[in-house]
């Protein structure tokens, strides 16, 4: 690209996050930006789950498992090796001569800087995940786990790092990445086909990208749904404890609202109002919320249990990461390690389209420590907080 053309691109992108921060048409007819051979097949396929739901939810959960562990048995593999590569794939970039690429081009300036980046970036990946199941996951691994384990405490939080730091994040890193080179190095679409270039060539913008794209667009609305609903029910569930309101239809749709209302309104305001705003006070009150924990709670056994979690993370990484680990069981791998990794890949698309498109005027290098080793160690950090404290309440 000139000089100019990063330019001209820059300003563009600006104006339109100003409008609508996610990429969508900013033409004044929404629907002139739909693309119906990838908006109405998935949208027909999920509305046709809904109503089978409806008619009988006990045959479309028994679909619906059944076809997960079809997948999980004949390509759990996959799950593993894929994701383990991306990871491997990032580090060689971070230790090769790409590293020093600005994205953007040599004269790209940040849009952000680097704590508003970090802020967002943090924000956008972890949504309600480390909330629920920094807590919720280590006492099912205690009580539950696979039989072979010597250690369930240690094990507990050693599964918690693995679920939450290096891995997750090589694979949101690894599909930006090659988005932000794609987009603004290599002038190609704000799709994501763009991800797929370096694969397919100019054949990723056709045939090939459009099923990528109705694939991606079906597992993104199933992987909010899920999230949502998570979400309301982990709120819904302290509010009626601690306040003793019991009027669940009528708090759920509530907290839906507000939660909509609030992503509607920052989406809308953009990313220099809205969306930087609210995620630099929810790191903030990340921020707070563990040092408080860390500080009132069972401090020194939750940072013993996090150093030994930490030893038995690094020497089980890699048999753990690619199902070589004897001592577990196939089941709790499908069930735990390979579902985790694909619900993270549902949301890799459009998280990448949008970590790809805030790095404008970083490096590759920079890109991979903000968007994978920084998530990292503060997921690190969060678990030994909240999972530690949460298996010492356990033993009570």
């Amino acid at each position: 690209m000139t000089g100019s053309g990063k330019s001209e691109k820059h300003t563009s992108f600006l104006t339109l996050i100003k409008k609508i921060s996610f990429g969508l048409p900013n033409d004044s007819s929404f629907m002139k930006g739909i693309k119906p051979l990838v908006f109405y097949p998935p949208v027909i396929l999920l509305i046709s789950a809904s109503v089978f739901s409806l008619i009988d939810l006990d045959a479309f959960l028994y679909s619906v498992n059944a076809a997960k562990d079809w997948i999980i048995k004949y390509f759990g593999w996959l799950f593993l090796w894929a994701t383990f590569s991306f990871l491997a794939i990032v580090f060689i970039a971070l230790f090769s001569p790409i590293a020093e690429k600005r994205i953007g081009g040599p004269k790209a300036k940040p849009l952000l800087n680097k704590w508003q980046w970090f802020s967002i970036t943090l924000c956008t990946t972890i949504a309600t995940g480390i909330l629920f199941w920094g807590v919720a996951e280590p006492v099912y691994h205690i009580h539950k786990g696979p039989v072979g384990v010597s250690d369930p405490e240690i094990f507990a939080m050693s599964t918690m790092y693995m679920h939450w730091t290096l891995i997750p994040y090589g694979i949101y890193t690894m599909a930006g990445l090659v988005f932000a080179l794609g987009f603004y190095n290599l002038n190609k679409p704000f799709s994501v086909s763009t991800m797929l270039y370096p694969l397919f060539g100019n054949r990723a913008f056709g045939p090939v990208g459009r099923i990528a794209d109705i694939i991606c667009l079906f597992a993104l609305v199933s992987g909010m749904a899920a999230s949502l609903g998570g979400g309301i029910l982990t709120i819904s569930g302290g509010i009626g404890k601690y306040l003793e309101f019991d009027q669940e239809p009528f708090l759920f749709g509530a907290i839906a609202l507000i939660v909509v209302g609030a992503f509607v309104a920052s989406a809308v305001s953009g990313l220099q109002k809205g969306i930087k705003w609210l995620s630099d006070i929810n790191m903030r009150f990340f921020i707070v919320l563990a040092a408080f924990v860390l500080l009132t709670g069972p401090t020194f056994m939750m940072l013993k249990l996090g150093f030994k979690g930490s030893i038995d993370f690094l020497v089980h990484f890699l048999p753990r990461s690619l199902g070589l680990d004897k001592s577990l069981d196939s089941e709790w791998i499908g069930s735990w390690t390979i579902f985790n990794w694909a619900n993270w890949l549902a949301w890799t698309p459009v998280t990448a389209l949008f970590l790809g498109r805030i790095a404008y005027g970083y490096t590759v290098r920079q890109f991979i420590i903000f968007n994978l080793l920084l998530p990292a160690l503060f997921g690190s950090l969060w678990m030994v907080v909240f999972s530690g404290t949460t298996i010492g309440f356990d033993r009570i």
